[in-house]
């Protein structure tokens, strides 16, 4: 009995997983890359992920130590990042929500994208609310 309530667990959880998929789009592919380069712990990696993918404008807003800055204290927040929700999926703009590490509250992470190709991140913006009624 217990094997097959450990199978449809699985089955539903990963039906779960394909409804909170990222879109395969080339701004989807960048925050896929976004969550890769966040999730590896990696200070260099998720530094020269910004390089790679934001707008130079982005870029220019904040130097290389105020991003450390954030990256660590999101890693602090965050944990590692799991999609939980896509709220919003246009060529303009993705927001995800993802649970923070101590599953007390969540944070809406919202990326803007150029309207161009190759469509880098022309912003990023979290909100963090409690994931408590």
């Amino acid at each position: 009995m217990f094997e097959i309530l450990l199978a449809a667990s699985l089955l539903l959880t990963q039906g779960d997983a394909k409804s909170v998929a990222l879109p395969d789009t080339p701004q989807g592919k960048h925050v896929k890359s976004y969550i890769d380069a966040f999730n590896s712990g990696d200070e260099k990696k998720f530094m020269a992920w910004f390089e790679a993918h934001v707008s130079p404008a982005v870029l220019a807003r904040r130097s290389p130590e105020e991003r450390a800055k954030m990256f660590q204290r999101m890693k602090g927040d965050f944990g590692k990042l799991a999609v939980a929700k896509v709220l919003k999926s246009t060529a303009q703009q993705i927001q995800v929500v993802f649970p923070t590490a101590d599953g007390q509250a969540e944070g809406t992470f919202t990326f803007d994208f150029e309207a161009e190709a190759p469509y880098k991140i022309a912003g990023i913006g979290v909100e963090v609310q409690s994931a408590l009624p």
